[in-house]
């Protein structure tokens, strides 16, 4: 049997209340999707020492950043906002640190979930938009979409999904192989986004909402990573909850065949 490529998953930090302390978890959609596709999950908690991290960076064949709360606003250059929910202040640290590492000193596949979307982006020097229902201006031809779930009530949370335009020729486009002029429809559970006005460098856009807010991101046509073919890719919707569609499996599929090459 072929060896599986091993994928790794950094951990949300969550307190147990049963115990008072903080513990590490990791959704099983996350796990449940990369071994899916063929790749073994592996999980990558926040250690602090960097030797240490780059050792165990050595040992994955690629990488998933894994959705969560806030990162602080103090990595771009922004100012916390009464809208924020920020992470741990450990994870928060560690993410960042992981990002710039795999992107800068490593050559292995990325792919970025929600919130490991907006990461890639901060990593290489791009900002957010804190809050979209407060700092969005929408196109007035268009209804404002509830991004988050927090806006939405009881009903409105139900399957709620939303279509998302791809760009002609993108790696993303290619990749979830939808029929030619047709939207992708994702689901939702963000307030932030990548902004568009400072998308991290060597990134491009590469889909959006119908309110213009940016749905994915990867190498800008003139990056290194263009060049190579390195797979890094960032979508601001949750794949791993949708795996019963062929589109977004597609998604993990992608990232595996990276990882073996």
């Amino acid at each position: 049997m072929a060896k599986r490529p091993v994928i790794g998953l950094n951990m949300s930090m969550e307190l147990i209340d049963k115990y008072e302390k903080y513990g590490l978890l990791v959704p099983l959609g996350y796990v449940d999707a990369v071994a899916g596709a063929g790749g073994l999950p592996v999980c990558v908690p926040p250690i602090l020492d960097m030797a240490l991290l780059r050792e165990s960076i050595s040992l994955l064949d690629g990488i998933v950043l894994i959705g969560g709360d806030d990162y602080r606003p103090e990595h771009y250059g922004g100012h916390a906002q009464p809208e924020n929910e920020l992470m741990h202040e450990r994870r928060d640290r560690f993410d960042l640190e992981l990002a710039k590492l795999v992107l800068r000193e490593n050559t292995i596949p990325v792919l970025g979930i929600c919130g490991g979307h907006q990461l890639l982006s901060i990593a290489q020097g791009g900002a957010l938009v804190q809050d979209i229902a407060t700092e969005w201006d929408v196109p007035a031809d268009c209804p404002p979409l509830l991004h988050a779930k927090k806006e939405r009530n009881e009903e409105q949370n139900v399957n709620f999904r939303h279509p998302v335009r791809l760009k002609a020729g993108s790696v993303i486009e290619r990749i979830v192989e939808i029929p030619p002029d047709t939207m992708l429809m994702v689901n939702s559970t963000h307030h932030q986004s990548v902004h568009f006005l400072r998308i991290g460098y060597s990134l491009r856009a590469s889909a959006w909402s119908p309110d213009g807010v940016i749905e994915a991101i990867e190498p800008s046509l003139d990056s290194p990573w263009a060049r190579s073919g390195r797979f890094v890719l960032g979508v601001q919707w949750h794949p791993e909850q949708l795996q019963e569609e062929e589109a977004h499996r597609n998604i993990f599929r992608a990232l595996i065949e990276a990882a073996k090459k």
